[in-house]
């Protein structure tokens, strides 16, 4: 994953642009963000749709553009419950991209672009997102910190298989339909503090799925012209109906986010010399402690890099 960490001058900017702009690209309304952001999933609504960027013949097009390690690509019936990471090798085998895109729906094929916005024809469309994204988590008392989009290309009834991520996003359908099954990160019978840990210190697998949970699921239609919002670390599966299918997700991390991802990863730390942690949210005072020793290791590590290099 490549993305882009945010300077406070580039946010700053960013946000300036957003508020600058008569019609957003996404629209996300204040009572929403205020009232859901990073706690529960909710809709919103974009125009993505109307970007030429966005129609299926101009994204094969970028496929085509970006580097090879940009485009991930499978073929065939997908189960629910595969490894999200281990997919691609299992289902991309015996394929080029150029077969994949040149028999895409006869293929059954699925496609992920990423990081789209470091295609200069591409990146005016993500900055939008970036600003408008941006504007609404300001408005909440968040900043945004690093951002990175995706772009999927998906034929009839594929699935992206269960898994969580390590940020926050907004999936924006663009054309076709799909169902997006969203679960709760918070219900302990669906990630265990343990899990989010390992998750979050990039210890071992991500947490895989279990048939005991599929009932706690939420699930949400997503036609063109819709999002939902995913909060931090959701798990999701992905199901497109019966056509062809392009969305986008604006994928992003923010000071609280960071400020989660660091105390998990302290907490694991502890995991592995055998102590049994506090869960983050439960101590205010350890957890500021934890954030800020995760802070002062990574400014050491940088600071001792620094004096290793010629000067």
């Amino acid at each position: 994953m490549l993305g882009e960490a945010l300077t406070p001058t580039r946010l700053a900017d960013r946000i300036a642009q957003g508020r600058a702009t008569a019609a957003p690209m996404i629209d996300l309304a204040p009572a929403d963000m205020a009232r859901d952001y990073n706690r529960r999933p909710f809709r919103c609504t974009h125009r993505l749709a109307d970007e030429p960027q966005m129609a299926f013949g101009a994204l094969i097009d970028l496929a085509r553009r970006l580097p090879t390690g940009q485009v991930r690509f499978r073929h065939g019936a997908i189960p629910g419950d595969a490894d999200f990471d281990e997919s691609y090798r299992r289902h991309g085998k015996g394929l080029t991209l150029d077969a994949v895109l040149d028999d895409f729906e006869g293929l059954r094929a699925y496609a992920c672009l990423y990081n789209p916005e470091r295609d200069a024809e591409f990146r005016p469309l993500t900055d939008q997102l970036l600003a408008d994204v941006a504007v609404a988590c300001a408005e909440v008392g968040d900043a945004v910190t690093w951002y990175s989009s995706y772009v999927f290309l998906s034929t009839e009834a594929s699935v992206t298989p269960y898994h969580m991520d390590r940020e926050m996003n907004f999936l924006l359908q663009v054309q076709g339909c799909k169902d997006d099954w969203l679960w709760d990160p918070n219900d302990p019978a669906v990630l265990t503090e343990a899990q989010k840990d390992a998750l979050l210190a990039y210890d071992g697998s991500r947490p895989p799925y279990d048939a005991a949970i599929e009932s706690r699921a939420q699930r949400f239609e997503l036609r063109p012209g819709t999002g939902i919002h995913h909060p931090f670390i959701a798990p999701h599966r992905v199901h497109t109906q019966d056509t062809l299918s392009v969305s986008l997700a604006f994928t992003f991390r923010t000071d609280r986010s960071d400020r989660a991802t660091a105390i998990h990863r302290f907490n694991q730390r502890l995991r592995r010399i055998g102590m049994q942690p506090a869960p983050v949210g439960e101590h205010t005072t350890r957890d500021a402690l934890k954030a800020g020793s995760i802070g002062l290791a990574r400014r050491g590590r940088r600071l001792v890099q620094a004096l290793r290099r010629p000067h």
